[in-house]
């Protein structure tokens, strides 16, 4: 019975002291076992970004020779660069988590830009001239499975796939709201700006490209002539390119198309002579136009997501608060 229970406390020991090897150490050492004679399929692919601290990695995918979870390693010149864990993978490019340095040199040659090749999973076919255990802070950049699989180590950088550092406001839509002065004619045919209430939706189409559509429109009274409303609207297109300013700022010049409309049911009718009538709808046609703007969008930033909005150009001057989403 001694000879058992000696038995059973020897296997339990055993068991415990083999499922508690570090799954980080496996994932250099499992595949040491494999037969290292078999050339792995390697895939070319690009880096297109690096993350600031070095350990986040974008790259092409373009042959989709890795997906979510896989392990990789880069190779260059034959030999083995770094081992990283694919942390995200969308549109043709993948995101990955530099866990390993096998080459501190050749990863310091790493640039954006650059074509490397990848193998994923096992990598034992380039065994490695010496293990990097003298000094694991700059070697291996996660230590254990619990820096492996914690969240806040896999998000501690940006990795945001779809961002483009060229671009001076990240996001793709603005709506805008503001007051507009717009250009137009008085009763005595001398030029006069009307007050508008107008909203503003632009995407951006490209990098710092915007495309934008307003509309605006009062109603002036006692227009053309005593007792009648005149309906006074603005559409207008416009592209603009974006430009960083100081102070947290965006300066826009822009260049598109204006419309402008008025409707006055009442112009041109009633007890009236004929001149009158002519010159009540001559009033209400002047308002009406057809034309090319040229001019200049001043953003600033007030809180995240929010901006004052200044323009001055030909088609209007305006001023308001634009939000971006």
């Amino acid at each position: 019975m001694r000879i058992n229970w000696f038995i059973v406390i020897f296997l339990t020991l055993q068991l415990k002291i083999t499922l508690a090897q570090s799954v980080v150490d496996d994932i250099g050492s499992f595949s040491n076992g494999l037969d290292s004679n078999v050339n792995p399929e390697l895939s070319t692919e690009k880096i297109e970004k690096i993350g600031a601290t070095g350990r986040i990695f974008i790259l092409t995918n373009n042959s989709s020779s890795y997906g979510k979870g896989d392990f990789i390693s880069i190779v260059l010149d034959n030999k083995l660069v770094n081992r990283s864990l694919v942390a995200k993978t969308t549109s043709g490019s993948g995101g990955i988590k530099i866990m390993k340095v096998y080459n501190p040199e050749l990863h310091k040659l790493l640039r954006p830009g650059m074509d490397v090749q990848i193998i994923r999973g096992d990598d034992s076919y380039f065994k490695l001239k010496k293990k990097q255990e003298e000094d694991p802070e700059s070697t291996a950049l996660i230590n254990d499975e619990e820096g492996l699989f914690d969240e806040t180590t896999l998000l501690e950088d940006d990795l945001n796939l779809e961002e483009n550092t060229s671009r001076k406001i990240k996001t793709d839509n603005i709506f805008s709201l503001y007051l507009s002065q717009v250009e137009g004619q008085g009763v005595e045919q001398d030029t006069r700006r009307y007050s508008q209430i107008t909203g503003a939706y632009a995407y951006q189409v490209n990098d710092n490209f915007w495309a934008e559509v307003s509309y605006g429109e009062n109603v002036i009274n006692d227009f053309p002539d005593g007792g009648l409303d005149t309906k006074f609207s603005s559409l207008v297109f416009k592209i603009k390119y974006t430009v960083e300013a100081p102070f947290y700022s965006f300066i826009q010049p822009y260049a598109g198309y204006q419309i402008t409309r008025a409707d006055s049911p009442g112009a041109g009718s009633g007890e009236i002579t004929p001149e009158q009538q002519e010159a009540e709808l001559d009033l209400v046609e002047s308002l009406q136009k057809n034309q090319p703007v040229f001019g200049v969008t001043i953003l600033k930033r007030l809180v995240p997501g929010w901006f004052a909005r200044l323009d001055i150009g030909s088609d209007a001057l305006n001023f308001g608060f634009a939000l971006e989403f």
